[in-house]
């Protein structure tokens, strides 16, 4: 049985557009903060934008990723868009586990 390319209902369908909605704006509150850490931008004074991805971007991210999960866990709300969107949010979940082990071990 191959999945459906959408959500079939309501349900699965507000969690698939909330979780990328949600996915979208954390990326954008961490676009700066990425590219200081691989020294494509200079890092500010008082560093700002790692506050900004620490204290917004991080939280929506959890908050996506939990979304999305539910979203491809169920086998009633499961779809390739909700599949295929939960990839990149635990790409950019284990660049933070990345980061912070980073910060224990430098």
């Amino acid at each position: 049985m191959s999945l459906p390319k959408y959500p079939q209902t309501p349900v699965a369908q507000a969690l698939c557009i909330i979780g990328a909605i949600l996915l979208l704006l954390a990326l954008a509150m961490q676009s700066r903060m990425w590219l200081a850490v691989f020294g494509l931008q200079p890092v500010a004074p008082g560093g700002g934008e790692y506050m900004v991805a620490l204290f917004i971007g991080l939280p929506l991210l959890l908050l996506s990723t939990l979304m999305l999960v539910v979203a491809t866990a169920s086998r009633t709300w499961r779809c390739k868009i909700s599949a295929m969107l939960l990839v990149p949010a635990l790409t950019v979940l284990a660049g933070w586990f990345g980061l912070f082990l980073r910060s224990f071990y430098v």
